[in-house]
Parts: C-alpha cells; sequence; structure tokens
C-alpha cells in the first residue's frame, strides 16, 4: 500500500480525500448506532445492534457486485510462484486489507458496539473478538466475490449477461425499496423485529455475531462463546472456499494460454487460405458525417472507436447505468404526491431540463477519459504518422454518436414522464449540444488524467479503493466545470421555451449551435498541442498494470 501511495499521487490524495469526506459520515452513523443502544431497552437495543451489522454485511458484499471497490488489492498471481498455499497468500491479503480506508470507515461503529455492549471485565474480550472475527469473515467473503465474479467474467457472453442482470438487480432493490418506504408508515415494526422473516437474519453471520454480543453484554458468557466459535468456523470456512477459488481462478491462466495456444493452428490456417498477393482487409470505403467528408485517419479511428463501444462492456454498463437512473426519474415523477405538486406548479418540463444534466454528468466517465480503453496499445497508435486531430475527431465522433442515441432515447422516456412532450424538440437539441459540450472539455480532461481502463474478468488485475475515489471526484467536479460552460446553450434555448416568445429561437438556436461546435473547434485545437507534449506520459500511464 505504501509503495502505491508513493508511486502513484492518486491513490495518495484519494486516500485523504475519502478520509476527509467519510470520516464525518462515519462518526455520525456511529453516534447514531451508540445513541440507540444506551436509549433503547433491551431486547430492541440488540436489534439495532444486529440491523446494523446487517446493514455494514450487505454493503461489502454488494459492493463488489455494483463494480465498487472497497479495498485496495494487488496482482497475488505473482506469489504463486512461491512455495505458499492459496490460503496463506489469500489470508495475507484479507490481513493487509484491514489497513484499507473502508475497513477505517468502519472503526468508529466498531467502537461504539464495543463501548455500547461491554458491561463486564469478561464482556470486553468477548465483543471485542466478535467484531474482529466478523470484520475479517465480511472483508474475506467480499474478496471471495471478486475471485468469483473474476473468473466468471472471463467469458464475454456471461460477461455482457452481468452487465445487464445485475443492474437489473439493483433496479428491482430499487423499486421494492421505494414500494416499502410508501408504505413505512403502515409496516408494524414491533410485529416486523418478532417475526420470522428477522429471526431468520439472525443465522447469518452479522445476526451470529450480534448474538454474541448481547450475549456477553447481558452476562451470558458460555453463550457468548458459543457463538463465537461459529462465527470463527464462519471465518475459517470462508478462507478454505477462498483458498479453492484462488486455484480455480488465479491459476487459470495456464488454460488462457492453452486456448491461445489451440487458437493460433486455426489463424495460421486463416492466413494461408487467403489469397496469394491480396490484401486480408477491404480498404476503407469513403464516409461521410453530415455532408463533410472524413479525413482518412479520423474515419480509420472512428471505426476502431465504433466497434471498441459495441464489443467492450464499459459502454454496455454506462448504457444500463443510464437505465437505472430513468428508473429513479420515473419514480420521482409517477409518485402521487409528487406528480400532484409537480403538475400544480407546473415544474415538470422545467425539472427534465436539468435532470439532463444529471444524466450527463453520470455519463462523463466515457467521454473524459477518451484513450483509456487503448491501454498498452496506446503506443501503437501514437507511432502511426497520423493528425492528432484527427485521431481525436474520430474517438469524438464514434463517441457523440452513440451517446446521441442513448440520450435521445432518454429525453424522448423523459419528455413523456414529465409531460413535457411540447418541448421535445428543443430538450433534444439541449441534451445533444450539452454531451458536444461534455465530450469538448472531456478531450482535455482524457490528457490531464488518464487512467487504463480494465473490466474485471478480462485478466487477473490489481485495483486501488483509493485511486477510484480520486478518479471519482475529480470527474465530477470536471462535470461541473463543463455543466458551468454549457449554462449558456441550457439559457439561449430554455428562456425561449418558458418566458419570452418563441421566435426568439431564429435568433438564440443559432448562438447555441454557434457556441457548443466553436467550444468543440477550441477544445480540439487545445487537445491536439497537449497530447503532443503528453504522448510519452499519456503511454506510460495506460500501459501500467499496477
Amino acid at each position: 500500500m505504501w509503495r502505491t501511495y508513493r508511486r502513484h499521487t492518486s491513490a495518495a490524495v484519494g486516500a485523504i480525500l475519502a478520509v476527509i469526506v467519510l470520516l464525518p459520515m462515519s462518526l455520525v452513523i456511529a453516534g447514531g448506532a451508540f445513541a440507540g443502544f444506551l436509549l433503547l431497552d433491551p431486547p430492541l437495543n440488540q436489534h439495532l445492534l444486529r440491523a446494523v451489522l446487517l446493514a455494514g454485511y450487505l454493503m461489502w458484499l454488494m459492493a463488489p457486485l455494483m463494480g465498487y471497490e472497497l479495498t485496495e488489492d494487488y496482482d497475488i498471481t505473482k506469489l504463486l510462484l512461491y512455495p505458499l498455499s492459496p490460503r496463506q497468500i489469500f489470508v495475507g491479503t484479507i490481513l493487509g486489507s484491514l489497513l484499507d480506508f473502508m475497513v477505517i470507515f468502519s472503526l468508529p461503529t466498531m467502537v461504539a458496539i464495543l463501548v455500547g455492549f461491554t458491561k463486564s471485565v469478561i464482556a470486553f474480550p468477548i465483543v471485542l473478538a466478535a467484531l474482529v472475527l466478523s470484520m475479517f469473515h465480511t472483508v474475506a467473503l467480499s474478496q471471495v466475490i471478486n475471485l468469483a465474479t473474476a473468473g466468471m467474467l472471463r467469458s464475454r457472453r456471461f460477461r455482457d449477461i452481468m452487465i445487464v442482470a445485475v443492474p437489473l438487480v439493483w433496479i428491482t432493490i430499487y423499486v421494492g425499496w421505494q414500494m416499502l418506504t410508501q408504505r413505512a408508515h403502515d409496516v408494524n415494526w414491533q410485529g416486523f423485529i418478532q417475526s420470522r422473516a428477522w429471526e431468520v437474519f439472525s443465522f447469518l453471520p452479522p445476526g451470529i455475531t450480534a448474538r454474541a454480543i448481547a450475549a456477553a453484554g447481558n452476562g451470558r458468557p458460555l453463550v457468548a462463546l458459543a457463538f463465537l466459535c461459529v462465527i470463527a468456523a464462519i471465518a475459517v470456512g470462508t478462507v478454505y472456499l477462498a483458498g479453492w477459488l484462488v486455484k480455480q481462478v488465479y491459476a487459470g491462466e495456464v488454460v488462457s494460454a492453452a486456448v491461445r495456444r489451440r487458437a493460433a493452428p486455426r489463424q495460421a490456417a486463416a492466413r494461408a487460405s487467403a489469397p496469394a498477393g491480396r490484401p486480408t482487409s477491404a480498404p476503407l470505403a469513403s464516409r461521410s458525417v453530415f455532408g463533410m467528408r472524413l479525413p482518412p485517419v479520423a474515419q480509420a479511428v472512428m471505426d476502431k472507436e465504433i466497434k471498441y463501444l459495441i464489443r467492450d462492456p464499459f459502454f454496455k454498463a454506462m448504457l444500463m447505468q443510464s437505465v437505472y437512473m430513468l428508473i429513479i426519474f420515473g419514480f420521482a415523477f409517477l409518485q402521487p404526491w409528487r406528480r400532484q405538486a409537480l403538475d400544480t406548479l407546473n415544474l415538470g418540463p422545467i425539472a427534465a431540463w436539468g435532470l439532463i444534466g444529471f444524466l450527463l454528468l453520470s455519463e462523463a466517465p466515457l467521454p473524459f477519459n477518451i484513450l483509456g480503453t487503448e491501454g498498452a496499445s496506446a503506443v501503437v497508435l501514437f507511432l502511426f504518422p497520423g493528425s492528432r486531430r484527427q485521431i481525436l475527431l474520430g474517438k469524438n465522433l464514434a463517441l457523440l454518436a452513440a451517446l446521441s442515441i442513448v440520450n435521445g432515447c432518454f429525453v424522448i422516456v423523459l419528455a413523456l414522464l414529465a409531460k413535457a412532450t411540447r418541448e421535445l424538440l428543443p430538450l433534444l437539441l439541449w441534451a445533444e449540444l450539452a454531451t458536444m459540450m461534455f465530450v469538448s472539455v472531456g478531450n482535455l480532461v482524457s490528457l490531464w488524467f488518464p487512467y487504463r481502463i480494465v473490466m474485471r474478468g478480462w485478466r487477473v488485475r490489481p485495483h486501488s479503493a483509493s485511486r477510484g475515489f480520486s478518479y471519482g471526484l475529480a470527474h465530477l467536479g470536471m462535470g461541473f466545470a463543463a455543466a458551468a460552460v454549457s449554462l449558456p446553450v441550457l439559457v439561449a434555448l430554455i428562456v425561449p421555451t418558458h418566458w419570452v416568445h418563441p421566435v426568439w429561437f431564429a435568433l438564440t438556436v443559432p448562438f447555441a449551435i454557434a457556441y457548443a461546435v466553436g467550444a468543440y473547434l477550441l477544445s480540439l485545437r487545445l487537445a491536439e498541442a497537449l497530447l503532443l507534449r503528453r504522448e510519452v506520459e499519456i503511454a506510460e500511464i495506460l500501459a501500467q498494470t499496477e
């Protein structure tokens, strides 16, 4: 970890920012939980303990499925060369993960539990051991999920299914949560905590941990020790499961090499069967965009980028995120009390303009890292004697075309939900021009903060939660900057739509188009000069595997 912080400034900055942002939140959660432990009478405080542990448990288990990294993980395949068992490697990895900032984020709540349920000298070591074993098991199981999904995601077909299926699961959870919150005032919570459904949760690891802690706090050390043994057995079982997965997933690199060796004769036969003296691929056909013929370099790069967008999971993941956002906005518009307020104040159409901005912020990782999918092949790309401006143009046109299709569908559905169909054309134009503004800003951000995109399952790879946090905050800040420079376009389109006569569109629409196109041409010129200065540095960053 120290080596990562020294080699990558973004990791160190991300860790510092994570502490600054997450520590106050952690203290608030711990303070609320501690107040509940002290003020609630038994067994309500024990039910609260079970709920707190269960919430943390679900966070650790669900985060890997959503693609979020909570720990600083490294490429442990390098350790397979040494006479170490997979279990030893995995245990060492987990013990190292106990220094990560997400574990530190959980420490205030753990201290609150320790203080709130330590009622005697005997209870202290039992409660402490239960918390340590619970944290070890939770982090270990989170890593097991990482290992399992890394193995399953090696299949492109399964990877595509997972990219669609996992967001659908989260959409279902969100829909269920919204329906539950709408009926929260009708729920008999006293009856729920005494129901069998809640009792079933007590047999999960968080529930067993809560039982051990509660028994220690109530002066029943023998019962607490019995539950403690169960937690220890579960933790040991998780380690054995992880050791087996390390063998199956990480040692599977040999299988991948064998597959490549089997594919080599077929590729050689295909090359041999190609007619002699003829090129194996047809030359690029002439293509034009909006009546303008594309330069050869821009055309070639655009063709490559379109294939990347169709093939790579990263774009599909961003697409599903847009669907997820649309579901959230749909609930915001369709809930009866919100629908009535929006209709009364006629805020639905106004809200649609702002929600398009939130959509663009969620899509910012795509235009803000246009070189990320190149990886080590960026070196080959930069070796071609093509115009750097045409390379950027080809990438931008492919991305703009893909985002235009996605955002167009999004705006149409959003206009129907917000009852803003009369404003559909201005909304579509706002989405298109704002996307162009984000692409313009993204040209510069991509060269200032490049990083390699490697989706899980492509290969065994290390990942850093702190670096991801720093890049996420940087992209969020740059996204707000792009939104700020897009405000003239928004004003030029929304003012004639709502507050002045539509005849002003004859003046404001050309201004908005000229502003967006001018900003893009300026960014293209600045990005070309910046790319020529930073090519070597960018290639080295994108080629890094850790």
